[in-house]
């Protein structure tokens, strides 16, 4: 008996072994997590990002290497965001920023992309950036979970009895960090996780819930109006461009999963707000789904980064 067992788990190790080496080579699955030093901001330093390894510069923003320097240029364009725009999964030099830079020399282009960020905080990266880099303009990459409240989401999953599976999860120490270190690690748990729980959908699904309370679209509006004024005061200007999740790109794009964008644009709209929209863009491709990350909600592959390159650099300026 403990004969057959051993050799059973040896079999099944050599399965996921082999499982492992053909999910990275054919490129259907992708690492997730970062370093903590992106946690803790440092800066001139190597830590790895969805199994990318990254460089920080002296600003603590992502470059070629951690001693990389910005060249003043007479313009000079901020890019504000999250983990989309810091190129989360992707080589440095396949982000949309990098390719803007090295297709136009005469522009200087930073990739302030800050992990975890959100309107807020983008909010305090554009009041940042506009002392550090003085006449500079701005462009927020916005991803549409940025309605979100996450100071109320936070309060709410700690006292709602109701909370699904995958939050009651994330809230368990144990579970946590186990999830935490495979999905570091291994490409077959992820695989088997991404068939198994639909991230994509269930992620956009959450996120529509926001869209439907009247305070986050309240909250959203009023962070909106607060960056207006700052700009104003400054007379900087500020462009929003609107990714699209994953998901809203499936079945032939249906119309009726596109009521975020419609929201945020009537903000945009009636705040005077300027903005670009690439769902459309996005929605065209013969193959949407490619240019995302394997199994991601939001995030951008080499081929969903070279989309918005070309459009960026066709619309923006």
């Amino acid at each position: 008996m403990k004969k057959i067992f051993i050799n059973n788990l040896l079999i099944a190790l050599i399965f996921f072994f082999l499982l492992e080496i053909f999910l990275k080579s054919f490129g259907l699955s992708d690492l997730r997590g970062h370093g903590s030093e992106l946690i803790t901001k440092q800066k001139n330093v190597e830590t790895v990002v969805f199994g990318k390894k990254v460089y920080l510069n002296s600003f603590g923003y992502r470059s070629s290497n951690t001693q990389s320097k910005y060249i003043n240029k007479n313009k000079k364009i901020v890019f504000i965001g999250d983990s989309v725009l810091f190129g989360s999964g992707v080589n440095e030099e396949q982000t949309f920023v990098s390719k803007l830079q090295n297709k136009n020399q005469e522009f200087l282009y930073i990739n302030a992309g800050i992990i975890g960020n959100d309107l807020s905080e983008n909010i305090d990266d554009i009041k940042k950036n506009f002392k550090l880099f003085p006449g500079s303009e701005f462009v927020v990459i916005f991803t549409l979970d940025d309605v979100e409240n996450k100071t109320e989401q936070e309060t709410n999953n700690k006292t709602n009895k109701d909370n699904n599976f995958f939050n009651l999860a994330k809230n368990n120490f144990f579970i946590s960090r186990v999830n935490h270190f495979l999905r570091t690690k291994s490409y077959s748990y992820l695989w088997i996780k991404g068939l198994a729980t639909k991230p994509s959908k269930r992620y956009f699904e959450e996120s529509l819930q926001n869209y439907n309370k009247i305070e986050n679209i309240n909250y959203f509006a009023k962070k909106i109006e607060k960056m207006k004024i700052f700009q104003k005061m400054n007379s900087i200007k500020i462009t929003f461009v609107i990714i699209p999740y994953e998901y809203q790109t499936r079945s032939n794009c249906k119309k009726n999963n596109f009521m975020p964008q419609k929201k945020i644009k009537n903000i945009f709209t009636e705040k005077k707000v300027v903005f670009l929209d690439l769902t459309n863009t996005f929605c065209d491709n013969k193959k949407p789904k490619k240019l995302y990350l394997n199994f991601d909600p939001v995030h951008l592959s080499v081929k969903g980064h070279e989309l918005t390159y070309k459009y960026l650099l066709n619309n923006l300026y």
